[in-house]
């Protein structure tokens, strides 16, 4: 069976490590690059870093990245502001390992294909953001949240998983940073309909959250509140899976 992942997620905006709340409402957490230290010292799988500045400035931050690479002992994963197949080129240049899509997607059905060509499709991964309507469903968005999409959150799945992403990152705008828990019924209906790993985000508060995503279908688990705010210790979250029967690695080499 294929071991589950633990990933820190850390938000920058210039230069700085943030948290937000419902994708607003920024709260500062610290120095980027001492976290990227601390957690590659902590038995993190992966790392996400999702650059704001990137986001809304519409332009990769490839020299910010490249200094937090060469602290990162892990997989990192980058996204914020990945518009051209340059901006792409620049982040791998810059030391990333897997590169995150949402908004070109949607006005650019041939920039996943183009890119899983030349990078291959291990390397990228979609970023699935959504609301719910209040009706028993979810409105896809992107633009950072900004922007609703017509496409429906189910055949954007479908979509993605058909022009060969390699992985899906599940986020619930209206979890970020309340740390209530992961949206299962978003986990188990994606899990359903797609073949691929998801990652899930937003809402993560306590060691039981990941265990409870892993059985709705989850693979993957970023996180980033109960890191910073409730100082969980990822060590403890692999023992407390790994004797609930989920897969870890305790050790790099596992």
């Amino acid at each position: 069976m294929l071991k589950t992942r633990i990933i820190p997620v850390l938000q920058l905006k210039n230069n700085t490590a943030i948290k937000t709340v419902n994708f607003c409402n920024e709260r500062m957490v610290g120095d980027a690059i001492t976290h990227v230290k601390i957690f590659s010292n902590r038995l993190s799988d992966e790392m996400v870093i999702l650059d704001l500045d990137g986001t809304q400035k519409r332009k990769t931050n490839k020299n910010y990245i490249k200094r937090l690479s060469k602290e990162c002992n892990m997989p990192l994963m980058v996204g914020g502001g990945i518009r051209t197949l340059n901006d792409a080129h620049n982040l791998f240049q810059s030391g990333a390992d897997k590169i995150i899509i949402n908004t070109e997607f949607y006005y650019n059905k041939q920039f996943i294909p183009t890119l899983v060509k030349i990078y291959g499709s291990q390397s990228i991964i979609f970023s699935l953001d959504v609301k719910s309507n209040g009706k028993d469903d979810y409105l896809t968005y992107s633009n950072g949240g900004r922007k609703k999409q017509t496409l429906s959150y189910l055949d954007t799945v479908d979509c993605v998983s058909n022009l060969g992403v390699g992985e899906i990152l599940i986020n619930n705008i209206q979890r970020d940073g309340k740390m209530q828990g992961y949206d299962l019924k978003l986990i188990s209906n994606i899990s359903k309909i797609t073949d691929k790993p998801l990652i899930a985000l937003g809402g993560c508060s306590c060691k039981q959250d990941f265990k409870l995503a892993f059985e709705k279908g989850a693979s993957g688990f970023a996180a980033g509140s109960v890191f910073h705010w409730i100082g969980e210790s990822i060590l403890t979250i692999k023992r407390y899976l790994m004797e609930n029967q989920v897969p870890v690695r305790l050790l790099p080499n596992d």
